[in-house]
């Protein structure tokens, strides 16, 4: 048995009865020896030590009790059997006999009855209060009484120290023992009940919702943490106190409304919350109003962390804006601008060409911007059919069409809400799809395919294209009001070719992506002034994947030249046949340049000396006699 229970006792012999019984029932009880102020000062003190759940009292000190401790009490009180042996034996101590009693309300001996069984009268003395109690034992002294009876260990002192007898009203083992059986019940369930309350609080003050509870008479009788935060309210300021007490004029304006006091259940928008409301009901009656307050903002982060946490894998920006690899006045151009972007949530349109970055750019303004901690949504159009393109990226209802997951599926701009999503190659798009996009764009909200109802989404478009966009606008292949919808903010990524002087950043970026401590400073000659003068149609993507191919491949002199050639082939219109218009060579001297581009020829012709003197326009001696100087 984990607690324990206090019982007051008026007298040494009942004190060794309590211990008796409760020795034989295994209850931990603790018996404190007195009546009314003396008594209640005693149990306060055991009461302020913790473990104790109930008390068992009589008469007077039980009504004492019950008004300074928040512990149930029950009643130990005398039966008229009881009262009627004490005093007997008091009339075989004396012919004048006194009852001094507490006459508790409701619950009055009825003594004319006890007077005619026992044969004689006894003279009926009460009192509420200690003082009463001492003046009493002074007024059966005056009127002459032999006896006293009741009142306990200290009546008794006072008697004799007046010249009078005493007699205890005894309590019966019966009465002492059905009283600690009905405290410890009553103990239990309070310890049912505290446990239950505790689980529930645990639950309500867990919660990031505010929950308030008003009482029939409209006070708030409890609250959780999260009241107080939105509220800015401290709990002893609002419990128990009527709304016209309460000085915060939010939370009275908000009890004030009369919905919250129908007999039926609901919810309403009070300034940034949704407040719902709902009565209890207990036999039938309403004993109360249970109020919930949930915040816009907290709902909000609430949604978006769940749809992060169910589509968390590729819905991640990785990439910041201090990732873009440059040393040149172009990009950092770029950069500069896209930072000034990620300050707004306008629309941007990011121009260039395959491969220049383009999505490194707008995963940089998304980490950079305040959706940050939102999803990043990256969507290739040119990627996906059409036939796909429409249910991935609205989603689509339950039933939309043979095969459809139960329940349905959140497309891309579901999944991007609070978020960024990013539409790479715009220019695909469809035109039926086009239609459906500038509605997205307009209303900021999405239907699913096959669905009746339109869901809400927080998010920014981030467009990319290395089309002429304006071109297909006038070709009709694009919608030009979707067209402006996009282009709110204009983002131009120039190619490789217009920003050489960033290539040896970049290849030493793709060295160390590699794992190799090599730069660009390490290269030949020959391959430095390829990689500066070699247009780059593939732009950044086509020189990281020629950098991997380069530290592969390269070991000696005449692999670099086959790499430059094959580097220049793989761009030709036809890989099979090499452009004789193009010809990578190295500054130098007339001399050196002449010799590499008579070396370069006879490689390229199989060592025809005739045909390269032709395509050189000089003699087969005049070349003969060069190759000699060399």
């Amino acid at each position: 048995m984990k607690y324990k229970m206090i019982m007051t006792s008026g007298y040494p012999e009942m004190t060794k009865m309590i211990e008796k019984v409760a020795s034989e029932l295994n209850f931990k009880v603790t018996v404190v020896e007195g009546i009314l102020d003396e008594a209640v000062r005693e149990v306060i003190t055991l009461i302020a030590k913790g473990g104790y759940e109930v008390v068992v009292s009589r008469a007077g000190t039980a009504n004492a009790l019950k008004k300074v401790i928040d512990l149930p009490v029950i009643y130990s009180d005398s039966t008229n059997s009881d009262i009627m042996q004490a005093l007997i034996r008091a009339k075989n101590l004396g012919d004048k006999v006194c009852f001094i009693t507490y006459p508790e309300e409701g619950f009055l001996f009825d003594f004319d009855t006890m007077f005619e069984i026992i044969g004689f009268k006894v003279e009926i003395l009460t009192y509420k209060t200690q003082e009463e109690l001492v003046k009493q034992v002074k007024e059966a002294k005056r009127l002459g009484m032999d006896v006293v009876v009741g009142g306990g260990v200290r009546v008794k002192d006072l008697a004799r120290s007046h010249g009078m007898k005493s007699m205890y009203i005894t309590l019966g083992e019966r009465s002492i023992k059905r009283a600690l059986i009905l405290a410890d019940k009553v103990a239990q369930d309070r310890i049912i009940m505290k446990e239950r309350a505790e689980k529930l609080n645990a639950v309500i003050n867990a919660s990031e919702e505010g929950i308030l509870l008003l009482n029939q008479s409209g006070e708030i009788e409890t609250l959780n943490p999260a009241i107080e935060r939105i509220f800015k309210v401290k709990e002893e300021a609002v419990i128990g106190k009527k709304l016209k007490e309460v000085a915060d004029s939010k939370i009275v304006q908000l009890l004030k409304d009369k919905k919250i006091n129908s007999v039926q259940k609901g919810s309403f928008t009070f300034q940034e919350l949704i407040v719902t409301y709902e009565p209890v009901i207990a036999n039938h009656e309403r004993v109360g109003t249970v109020v919930t307050c949930r915040e816009f903002s907290k709902i909000q982060k609430l949604e978006s962390k769940v749809r992060r946490e169910l589509h968390s894998k590729g819905l991640v920006a990785k990439f910041t804006l201090d990732d873009i690899i440059y040393s040149g006045q172009k990009m950092e151009n770029v950069v500069q601008v896209a930072k000034e972007y990620a300050h707004t949530d306008s629309t941007v349109l990011i121009l260039g060409e395959s491969g220049t970055g383009k999505e490194l750019i707008a995963q940089g303004i998304h980490n950079a911007s305040k959706r940050k901690d939102g999803p990043f949504v990256a969507v290739n159009l040119a990627a996906l059919p059409d036939s796909l393109l429409e249910s991935e990226l609205f989603g689509y209802a339950e039933g939309a069409f043979t095969g459809a997951n139960k329940g349905g599926r959140q497309g891309y701009f579901e999944l991007a809400h609070e978020g960024t999503i990013f539409l790479d190659e715009i220019g695909e798009i469809p035109p039926h799809i086009q239609t459906r996009l500038l509605r997205v764009l307009q209303e900021k909200e999405v239907m699913r395919v096959g669905g009746d109802r339109v869901t809400p989404v927080n998010i920014r478009i981030i467009a990319a294209t290395n089309q002429r966009l304006w071109e297909l606008v006038k070709e009709g292949k694009f919608r030009s009001d979707l067209y402006f919808r996009l282009s709110v903010l204009h983002l131009r990524v120039p190619p490789l070719r217009k920003r050489k002087e960033d290539i040896p950043a970049l290849v030493n970026n793709s060295f160390k992506q590699i794992g190799t401590d090599k730069t660009f400073h390490h290269l030949s000659k020959d391959i430095q002034n390829f990689f500066i003068s070699y247009s780059w149609p593939g732009n950044i993507r086509q020189l990281e994947n020629l950098v991997e191919r380069l530290q592969l491949r390269v070991k000696n002199q005449k692999d670099e030249n086959e790499f430059i050639q094959e580097c220049i082939r793989e761009t030709e219109e036809n890989s099979d046949v090499f452009n004789e218009d193009i010809m990578i060579v190295n500054h130098g001297t007339m001399e050196q340049i002449e010799k590499q581009v008579i070396e370069q020829m006879l490689e390229r012709y199989d060592n025809n000396r005739t045909l390269v003197a032709e395509m050189l326009g000089i003699s087969r001696t005049t070349l003969w006699k060069k190759l000699n100087e060399y």
